[in-house]
This record gives C-alpha cells, sequence and structure tokens, in this order.
C-alpha cells in the first residue's frame, strides 16, 4: 500500500486488528473508529460502521497444495457467483452518544453464509475460537518494542514451552534463597518494619496486615512472563537492554521478532510433538496477516531490502500474509506492480479510494515495458503531477525550466518519467485509474521517418484507445470508423507544416504535447546557439565533417524540409 501521509492507509491496517488482533485491546473498538464525515455540522446521537472481510481458498484449486486451514472454515463459508467457495466475516458497530465522555459502543463479529443480500438467518456469530483461527500481527510506524516483543513472547511462545522439572526446581531454590538474602539485609528489615507500622495504622482488617518485599517472584509462570531481551556486546563488551538500542535497531529487531516467532509457529504446526514444546500446547493460526506500517520512518534505504525480502520469506508459503504501508520510492521500486494498492484522499469527503494497478497482458511487450517503468520511477505513484517525456533531457531541462519561470516544483511531488515515447497509452491508462493528473511531451521529429504526421496519427491513436471518442479528435470523423481516420494520416503532404502545427496544438486539450519541430535537444540548440557553440573545456566540439542533416534525420528522413541553417 502506498501514497502520502494521511490517506488512511493506517485506518486499513487498524480495521484488520479490531477483527484480528491477538489481545483484547486490540480488538476493542473506540470513538474514533467511527468516520465522521467532512461536511457534517450537527453531530448525529448515533453512529455506524460495518468492516468486511472475505476469505479465499486458492488451494482448493491446487490438489497438491497444503489445505489443512479449509475444514476450520468449512462451517462459515459460502459460495461466490463463479463457485468458489469463500468465508465472509462482518463486524457491525454501533456508537451511541449516551452523555459520556467516550459513548456507548456495541458491535457484533459475524459469518455471513452467502455473498451477497442476506438475513439474520444466514448469519452465526463468530465464537473466540474461530476469531483466533486469524492473527494480527501489527508493526506501527511509531514502534514501542519492548512492549511488542514481551507480547509475542508472553502471549504466544513461552507459556507453550514444555519446561523441564529440573529448571523449575532450579528456578525455585534459587528465587527462595535470593530473597531470603535480600530480606536477611539490616536496611531491608528496617524499612519493612517501618513500612508495617505505618500500613497496620491505616489498616486495621484481619487479612493482608503485614507487606513482604520480594525482589523475585517465585511464581514461575509469572517469572518467565518478564523475561527481558539483552544485546552483547555493546562498546564496552557489555550487555544492552532492549530500550537503549535506536529506533531503527528497535524496528530491526521488531521485525526478526516477529519472523522468528513465525518460524517456530510454522515448525510447530508441522510437527504436533515437537521437542521441548507441549504437546498441543500451542494453537497455531491458519493464516497469520503482517501489517507493518511505514519502515522508512526509522530506517535508511538500505536497510529496506531486507525488510522487503524477509516478509517475502514469510509470506512463501500458505499460512501468511502481509501488508506494508509506505510513502518511500525505494521501497516501491522493490515491489511487483501488481502487489501494489494505491491509495488516494478525495479532501472534499475524507474519503479514501483504493486501486490496483492495472498493467498489460503479461504476454504483451507493453507489459514488460510499464513493470519496468513504475519500478524504474516509483516516484509516480506518489506524484501530485506526472509528466511523461521522451528521455532524459526532459528529466534535466523541465524542472530548470519551472524554477526560471518561479514555479517552485518539488521533484517528489511532480515525477517527469521518460518513456522514449513508447508504449504511452499503457502509462496514460495507469495514470487515469489512480486519479494521478498527467501531461505528456512529445518529439514530434519533423522531417524524421515516421515523424511529423506519423506522431500525430500515433498520439491520436493511442487516445483512442484510452476512450477518446473519434468525434472530439475530427471535426467530420469518417463513416468508415476510425481506422479510416488514422489512415487519412498517410496522405497528407509531409511539408504541410501549417497544417501538423494545427493537429500538434489542438492535441493540447488532452494534455499532450509536442517538442516541435524536432524534439527537446534541437529546441535548446535553436535557442541557446551561443551557448551550444562553445566546446566544454579540454573538449573540440563536434566534427565539422559530414552533413549535419544526415545526422539529425536519418538516411530516411526528408532533408529537403530544412535548409543547411538550420
Amino acid at each position: 500500500m502506498r501514497n502520502g501521509g494521511h490517506v488512511r492507509k493506517t485506518a486499513v491496517m487498524l480495521a484488520l486488528q479490531r477483527l484480528f488482533g491477538v489481545t483484547p485491546d486490540q480488538r476493542r473498538l473506540r470513538r474514533q473508529d467511527f468516520h465522521v464525515p467532512a461536511a457534517e455540522v450537527n453531530p448525529p446521537n448515533e453512529r455506524r460502521f460495518t468492516i468486511e472481510a472475505v476469505l479465499a481458498f486458492p488451494e482448493l484449486d491446487d490438489p497438491l497444495a497444503d489445505a489443512s486451514a479449509v475444514p476450520e472454515f468449512f462451517s462459515q463459508m459460502a459460495t461466490d457467483d463463479s463457485g468458489r467457495m469463500k468465508c465472509r466475516l462482518r463486524m457491525e458497530g454501533i456508537w451511541t452518544d449516551d452523555g459520556s465522555i467516550d459513548g456507548a459502543i456495541e458491535h457484533t463479529y459475524r459469518a455471513v453464509r452467502t455473498m451477497g443480500a442476506f438475513t439474520d438467518a444466514e448469519c452465526s456469530d463468530l465464537k473466540p475460537k474461530d476469531r483466533a483461527r486469524i492473527q494480527l500481527i501489527y508493526v506501527p510506524a511509531s514502534r514501542d518494542g519492548i512492549s511488542q516483543v514481551t507480547a509475542f513472547l508472553r502471549g504466544r511462545l513461552w507459556r507453550a514451552i514444555s519446561w523441564s522439572e529440573g529448571t523449575r526446581t532450579t528456578f525455585a531454590s534459587a528465587g527462595s534463597a535470593l530473597n531470603n538474602a535480600f530480606s536477611g539485609e539490616p536496611a531491608v528489615d528496617a524499612v519493612v518494619a517501618a513500612v508495617t507500622r505505618r500500613w497496620q495504622q491505616v489498616h486495621t482488617a484481619g487479612t493482608d496486615s503485614t507487606p513482604v518485599f520480594r525482589p523475585i517472584d517465585l511464581r514461575f509462570e509469572q517469572f518467565i512472563r518478564k523475561a527481558e531481551v539483552l544485546f552483547r556486546p555493546d562498546e564496552t563488551g557489555r550487555e544492552r537492554g532492549l530500550d537503549e538500542l535506536s529506533d531503527g535497531q528497535r524496528s530491526l529487531f521488531h521485525l526478526a521478532m516477529t519472523a522468528a516467532t513465525l518460524d517456530v509457529e510454522s515448525n510447530l504446526a508441522t510437527d504436533p510433538s515437537p521437542d521441548g514444546f507441549q504437546s498441543g500446547g500451542i494453537s497455531v493460526p491458519a493464516l497469520t496477516l503482517i501489517a507493518v506500517e511505514e519502515p522508512e520512518n526509522n530506517l535508511a534505504p538500505f536497510y529496506l531490502s531486507r525488510i522487503v525480502r524477509q516478509i517475502q520469506e514469510l509470506t512463501a508459503g500458505s499460512r501468511a500474509q502481509a501488508m506494508l504501508s509506505s510513502h518511500s520510492p525505494s521501497i516501491l521500486a522493490r515491489v511487483k506492480p501488481e502487489q501494489v494498492r494505491h491509495f488516494r484522499l478525495d479532501p472534499k469527503t475524507r474519503a479514501c479510494r483504493v486501486r490496483g494497478i492495472r498493467l498489460p497482458p503479461i504476454a504483451d511487450e507493453a507489459s514488460k515495458f510499464v513493470r519496468e517503468a513504475v519500478r524504474t520511477y516509483p516516484e509516480l505513484y506518489f506524484a501530485r503531477f506526472v509528466i511523461l517525456g521522451e528521455g532524459a533531457s526532459e528529466e534535466v531541462v523541465l524542472p530548470r525550466l519551472a524554477e526560471a519561470l518561479g514555479l517552485d516544483i518539488d521533484r517528489s511531488f511532480v515525477a517527469v518519467v521518460p518513456l522514449g515515447g513508447r508504449h504511452v497509452n499503457h502509462l496514460w491508462r495507469l495514470l487515469v485509474d489512480l486519479d494521478i493528473p498527467h501531461a505528456t511531451l512529445l518529439d514530434l521529429d519533423y522531417g524524421r521517418a515516421g515523424g511529423g504526421w506519423g506522431r500525430i496519427k500515433t498520439a491520436c491513436a493511442q487516445l483512442m484507445e484510452n476512450g477518446v471518442r473519434p468525434d472530439q479528435l475530427f471535426q467530420t470523423p469518417s463513416p468508415a470508423g476510425p481506422a479510416a481516420d488514422l489512415a487519412a494520416f498517410d496522405t497528407f503532404a509531409a511539408a504541410n507544416w501549417t497544417d501538423i502545427q494545427t493537429w500538434a496544438r489542438s492535441l493540447r486539450r488532452f494534455n499532450v504535447f509536442f517538442c516541435e519541430p524536432l524534439d527537446l535537444d534541437y529546441s535548446m540548440l535553436m535557442a541557446l546557439q551561443a551557448a551550444y557553440s562553445a566546446p566544454e573545456p579540454g573538449r573540440s566540439g563536434p566534427s565539422p565533417a559530414g552533413e549535419p542533416r544526415d545526422a539529425v534525420l536519418g538516411d530516411r528522413g526528408i532533408h529537403a524540409l530544412y535548409d543547411s541553417s538550420q
């Protein structure tokens, strides 16, 4: 998931946490979970919300796949329009203004046994054991590494270990010895006596009359829950606590701890009687969701590839899925475009639209090109405006032109993507799908083979492929159809510069612009001849030998369209 800040990526993760959180606090609904419309003037006495999750089971289509998780959800399944089995989970919440600070919140969590409209008879309340079949591990942008890690150890793995009697006996004897030594200190005895005297002055009940200080809790279960993580060595060769690590180090360790926990759970799922663990001592979820929020907040780009790679390893099997939200191009460059979900917030309604990335068919050459374009220039996902250009010159010149015109263009918000004139229609479709404003700057190539009318024809064809009607392009569309309109360009005189200019400028209303008459480099040369005529220090400049028009227009170009001075 990607886009700039405040586009509700966190809201999606929190919604999943309400459905599949591993602690009661994570599943608890809060007042701020309920949407407040942007245009609301008078707050209502009641607000409602609905969260739905639909689980698919692709392993049912593969006879060789691991289908062990399917029976756990069988009683809640429904079939979609194509006959595929799915599980539809639905949480409904109601907030009521009862006069208290936070109001009263009620909710239901049910499985719906149909994929369309439903009645209460087609729903069943989800039991806690059914809810526990899916767990969400949420790694928020603001890391509280200590509490997160200890929650993992306390809640899932430590209690499942089959602790030996030797360990329990050693703990009991060592703990008792430490407590006795502590209590035997004269100063401790003086403190206890003072506290006891003051306590008994205010507390006269027969029970709980004598306070006792014990540094070691002799309850074994409580002892192991307090296990801490230490790292060694530090700069002085000593141990360092987790809270002493930097924010970035804590982030990395939390992700590593998450991965290690899932590794152990995966081993427990395949081996019902693992060495050192209780037989059946842990209920392994059928599906684990990993939600990582903006890891770039605390980590340098160098580490992001490691995080992405580790998440990909965890989700390679059928028991884990992951979501990673980001506003960093560094992460998007490491993710396949089909795995991206684009978030864009409507500032008027404060509602967010989520879209997948629509790509050409995989077998198409355009597919490979577009995939490489969005991976090479992931900035376009985050841009507020995109300029599709021909090559590297546009990347350099356009920002400098904007600066000279007094336009403050931040490259993080205005992306210049060089396309070389290829497959521009697919990039148009992508940007339209994502609702990103854009303009296209193409070379007119007047005088080159395929240039002039050929470039106009290609642009018109690509515009029609993206939904522009023929009557929007042509004053009198041919009765024979768009193909005839496009074929007419081949009959126009190549030297008719006036009509070519008229057509090129008419396409500007579709945000398609042409560098006239050739390309941006030629336009720069004609505008700044003195600068281009001065060779760089230590260089001799271009060779005077040969015909420049041959080099610029090519053997198949129409050289007569330019005189020697041009």
